[in-house]
């Protein structure tokens, strides 16, 4: 009987062990709470992969140009009634932000509870006239040179390029940096906040 009784105890506190030996496996591992997996490199760079391009800034505009035209010249001579001219509304955007943002390159030091994000610049991403805001007026083009494809193509094409820079000259990069590090800054404050690394700071450094 003692023997009996002695065994079911050994079962009973084997039992209890292989349970113990499970739930600290799993406590381990994260799945039932307590110890939470490090944030490393590895993992926020990770967590960069899905996002590709980060536009951080947008400078939307409707402007109103003037396009002229010459007439057309004999020697010196320009011909009467060859030359023209057209106004012409439209409306677009110039977007700016990190444009491949699995290029940042991150240090943990972890002793110094520092994270560090090595970006690229930021640059316009992208300047686009939307065509169906694009109208025009006032053409006043002869039947001898009249206006064309090419020369709304053109014109839209040279107005890109100016409204670019003056979104530029206007401080768009410099907003986009900011708003950049804002995000990447929060991003992975709250990866480590979950991680149980709320303590450590984070610092995003910028390529020239």
């Amino acid at each position: 009987m003692k023997k009996r009784i002695a065994k079911a105890v050994l079962s009973l506190v084997a039992g209890i062990v292989v349970v113990g030996v499970v739930l600290g496996g799993l406590t381990w591992a994260g799945v039932l709470g307590g110890r939470r997996y490090a944030v490393d490199s590895t993992t926020i760079a990770a967590s960069f992969d899905d996002i590709a391009e980060l536009a951080t800034e947008e400078y939307n505009y409707t402007n109103v140009g003037k396009y002229s035209k010459e007439g057309n010249k004999i020697l010196a001579w320009e011909v009467p009634m060859t030359d023209g001219s057209f106004l012409i509304t439209y409306a677009g955007e110039v977007k700016a932000g990190i444009a491949d943002i699995s290029t940042i390159t991150i240090d943990v030091d972890n002793e110094g509870k520092s994270v560090t994000l090595n970006a690229p610049a930021v640059e316009v991403l992208s300047s686009s006239i939307d065509p169906a805001t694009v109208k025009t007026y006032d053409q006043t083009f002869s039947l001898v040179n009249r206006l064309g494809v090419d020369d709304v193509t053109t014109f839209l094409a040279d107005e890109e390029i100016t409204v670019k820079q003056i979104a530029i000259d206007g401080g768009l990069l410099d907003k986009a940096k900011t708003r950049a590090e804002e995000l990447l800054t929060s991003h992975v404050e709250s990866m480590l906040t979950g991680a149980g690394q709320g303590d450590y700071t984070v610092t995003v450094v910028w390529s020239e």
